[in-house]
């Protein structure tokens, strides 16, 4: 997850200065930022924080931007025009080239739900607002665990295109005003600071409130290439010994690597930590330790790492695509030679894409003569891009529709070991001959409380409950917990309608039912959690159901816990709650929670293409720790009973993504609503149990 690198032959060390040759440090800081992205892209526990190569790009394209827009202050509506033209020319066909190509071998490589959400990231990659796109989503709870496509990279693109939009207009309109008061380095100083400072305090609040959002917005990010402009006003031309200048350089590097190795995916991201690696970077460019022997230039700056920062843009469009792909046409994950293999491919395309395709635009003739040939350029590259992704979607809903018709018959008719009859039945297959459910049928079968509404989502201000059943029940049965309880609700509500008894939910999504604190990413989110809990709990006893039926995975870490007490300390909290139930005489029925697969199921079905008796989990990883069942079997009132249904999913040591010719889950852990609804007998059996004492 890197950004857009401006590839421009000459620079210049200030404003109103002459342009230089191709700085070495620059490519040097290029290789290093795209060298991070892939390595964290393919060895994420190598280089945990290798996607501050983003935040290294940033800073370098607001620096060269801005020093050419300092030359040349577009005042004109022209001058706009020309800036964008070379924009355009410079970018847009190589990006035009990797979208189009990844949307065409996704439709021979993906399963359709995941070619549909391709073809979304697509098209909106071809307007520049894949970074929007992708805020949304991670906003989305599902959506943020599901695979993500193979064009998702182009969220920085986005970023820098938006920025690419704005600053001219801004440095333009700066240069008009500072020429009128005779003042214009002062008001381009001080409009930049301006964007600067506001984008960095937004990035700091947003971060702290919504950091999945902050990470793809612009205005989070805007501050990153406005320090990069402050760099290209302050000039490169630092008066200071060369030791001086190479001791700034060496630290600016160490900053970036510190921050690659370091920072991982719980650090808070952009906000402050963005601080290490942008500034980082700024003193490498400050330094420009070209002519200076010691520096980053002389001793990093060879023909192979200044050749990587030369065709670093090409190398961060094609490798991810590879990055997705390459499992489902190998069906395989990626291991050591196919990762390597990833590597070579990208450099062999990158070489290819910067040689045929950036520099042929770039230098055309007849396009850097026209503007009017340049925005047909612009229009039909976006058309094409556009106008493939439309296909591409449509081709996804027909294969979609086809395996919901599938589904549905097999639903529909007598179909001997269907789903979880295969694991009672001793004459039956387990995972089964026949794919009755397909993996993109699977990974829209949900449970109906996400249709519904019902669910309480980070930063959990919502108190959403929803009501199964009869509007007068004999019975009142409260469904308590987070995701991990949602996912039985198909398997309770036929008994529920059956019997005109009531359902209520009370659901919150990864929060899970302690009464101490879980530690999330922002303190809102923390917060939240808790006070949705204790009100959870609270409306449950003044309910005084006939039934309480629980269920929790126990993932998100708890506040000033470690890893090595995590169990016991969640353990004893739940048995607080339990507690608090049944001191009121409500019965409480805990489901253990179900296996975790180790990828997401629809993704491992669609790869193996036929083979889906491989995707199995070892059961010793699958089955988690579950201190809630752990606590209830414990539990000294005599209210509370367990049921544990791993052994409909989990045979001879390990856990099947497929039973009974139908998909288990639906992402890496949540019960399919089909699957969950084959398992009604033992669901039903262990709430009239629980109900009879």
């Amino acid at each position: 997850m890197t950004t857009l690198v401006e590839q421009r032959r000459a620079q210049a060390p200030a404003a109103g200065g002459p342009p230089s040759t191709v700085r070495r440090d620059v490519q040097v800081l290029r290789a290093v930022a795209v060298a991070a992205v892939v390595v964290f892209h393919l060895w994420p526990q190598r280089l945990p924080g290798g996607y501050v190569g983003v935040d290294v790009f940033f800073v370098i394209s607001g620096f060269l931007i801005t020093s050419h827009l300092l030359r040349r202050p577009p005042t004109s509506l022209r001058g706009l025009a020309e800036f964008w033209g070379r924009r355009v020319r410079r970018l847009l066909p190589a990006a035009c080239v990797v979208l189009v190509v990844t949307a065409l071998a996704s439709l021979v490589l993906l399963p359709s739900g995941l070619l549909a959400q391709a073809a979304h990231e697509v098209l909106a990659s071809a307007f520049s607002v894949e970074n929007w796109s992708l805020a949304r989503q991670a906003t989305d709870y599902l959506a943020a665990e599901s695979t993500p496509s193979p064009v998702q990279h182009f969220w920085s693109l986005g970023v820098e295109e938006q920025f690419y939009l704005l600053w001219p207009v801004l440095l333009g309109a700066l240069a008009l005003l500072g020429r009128r008061i005779s003042r214009p380095q002062l008001v381009a100083r001080l409009g930049i600071m301006a964007v600067v400072v506001a984008s960095f305090l937004t990035s700091v609040l947003v971060t702290a409130d919504d950091p999945a959002r902050a990470y793809f917005v612009t205005t989070t990010r805007m501050w990153e290439l406005g320090l990069g402009g402050l760099v290209a006003l302050a000039g490169t031309g630092l008066r200071a010994p060369g030791w001086v200048r190479a001791t700034l350089a060496w630290a600016g590097l160490a900053a970036i690597a510190w921050a690659a190795l370091r920072f991982g995916a719980d650090t808070p991201f952009p906000g402050v930590a963005a601080l290490l690696p942008t500034v980082g970077t700024a003193l490498v460019v400050v330094a420009a330790t070209d002519d200076v022997r010691g520096g980053p230039s002389a001793l990093l700056g060879g023909r192979p790492v200044v050749g990587l920062g030369d065709v670093s843009y090409s190398v961060y469009l094609w490798h991810w695509p590879l990055v997705v792909l390459l499992p489902f046409l190998v069906g395989d994950l990626l291991d050591l030679p196919l990762a390597v293999g990833v590597v070579v491919t990208t450099l062999l395309l990158a070489a290819a894409s910067k040689r045929f395709v950036e520099d042929r635009f770039r230098t055309a003739r007849v396009l850097r003569g026209s503007l009017p040939r340049t925005g047909a350029l612009l229009a039909a590259g976006t058309v094409l891009s556009a106008g493939v992704a439309l296909g591409v979607h449509t081709v996804a809903e027909h294969r979609a529709s086809a395996e919901q018709a599938v589904l549905a018959q097999a639903r529909a008719g007598d179909v001997p070991c269907f789903g979880a009859e295969a694991a009672r039945d001793p004459g039956c297959d387990l995972v089964g001959d026949r794919l009755l459910m397909g993996p993109t049928a699977a990974a829209l079968d949900r449970s109906e409380l996400y249709a519904d509404g019902c669910w309480n989502n980070a930063p959990f201000a919502t108190r959403n409950t929803c009501t199964y059943g009869s509007e007068h029940p004999t019975r009142t049965i409260a469904l308590l917990g987070n995701s991990h309880a949602g996912q039985w609700e198909p398997a309770l509500v036929g008994q529920v309608e059956r019997n005109g008894w009531q359902l209520r939910t009370f659901v919150a999504s990864e929060c899970y039912t302690v009464d101490v604190p879980l530690h999330f990413p922002s303190a809102q989110e923390a917060e939240g959690c808790s006070a949705w809990n204790d009100w959870a709990v609270q409306s449950v006893l003044d309910l005084d159901p006939d039934l309480v039926v629980m269920s929790n995975r126990t993932l998100v870490p708890l506040e000033g816990v470690s890893d090595d007490e995590h169990a016991a300390v969640a353990q004893a909290a739940y048995a607080r709650v339990l507690d608090r139930l049944t001191a009121h005489g409500i019965p409480v029925l805990v489901l253990r929670d179900t296996p975790a697969a180790h990828e997401n199921a629809p993704d491992c079905v669609a790869r193996e293409r036929g083979g889906w008796r491989d995707c199995v989990t070892p059961a010793d990883v699958a089955l988690e720790p579950d201190p809630l069942s752990a606590a209830a079997r414990q539990d000294p009132s005599g209210l509370v009973s367990v049921a544990d249904l791993s052994d409909m999913i989990c045979r001879d040591g390990v856990c099947h993504d497929v039973v009974g010719g139908v998909l288990v889950y639906f992402d890496h852990g949540h019960l399919t609503r089909t699957f969950a609804e084959t398992l009604r007998p033992e669901v039903e059996a262990a709430v009239s149990a629980r109900l009879q004492g």
